[in-house]
């Protein structure tokens, strides 16, 4: 390589560590401050539900239209409709705040999932949930002016009953546990 070319090289290296490295470009800036009034917090709102307390007239299971249900060991056979009825404590604060109310997807689940009977029970188990908000029907929950209401939820869940004869027959004897029952909150 002939020296005209070495350096041109070396002269280009060093014009590309003056210009990169040595922060001899500079630009003009500037910065004011704004002044919007004494107070200038966002505050966080907040989400939460949580079970009411105590014995509370018409919370607790019941099978159709019987009397509420206390035994764990009552059988359901298909076409029998039965329902949950609890009472919450709901807190929600937030100016554009809405909750949509559900019923938890773990709350009814096989005893056993080794057991076929009550994975079919299971499945065949439609959980569909109304809402009592402060005596009102709703899908959501709105914040109200002091933060935290009542709310009652009703859930109804149906054991499906077919047309076809015997198509419910692999659910025979099957158990599904509600220890995992919950109602949820999300936000919309």
């Amino acid at each position: 390589m002939n020296k005209l070319v070495k350096g041109s090289i070396a002269g280009a290296a060093g014009i590309a560590l003056l210009l990169g490295g040595a922060g001899t470009l500079a630009t003009w800036n500037s910065i004011a401050t704004v002044s919007t009034g004494a107070n200038q917090n966002i505050n966080a709102g907040t989400l939460d539900i949580v079970a009411a307390t105590g014995t509370i007239a018409g919370d607790g299971w019941k099978l159709g239209t019987k009397p509420t249900v206390t035994s764990p060991t009552f059988k359901i056979v298909p076409g029998d409709t039965f329902t949950y009825t609890k009472t919450f404590n709901v807190t929600a604060t937030g100016d554009n705040l809405s909750a949509a109310i559900a019923v938890a997807p773990a709350s009814v689940a096989a005893v056993s999932t080794s057991v076929d009977a009550d994975v079919k029970l299971a499945a065949a188990i439609v959980a569909t949930a109304t809402f009592t908000v402060n005596g009102s029907a709703a899908t959501s929950i709105s914040p109200t002016t002091t933060g935290t209401q009542p709310v009652v939820v009703t859930v109804t869940m149906n054991y499906p009953k077919s047309t076809t004869a015997g198509a419910e027959n692999l659910s025979k004897l099957g158990a599904v546990s509600l220890s995992n029952f919950a109602i949820t909150l999300t936000q919309n």
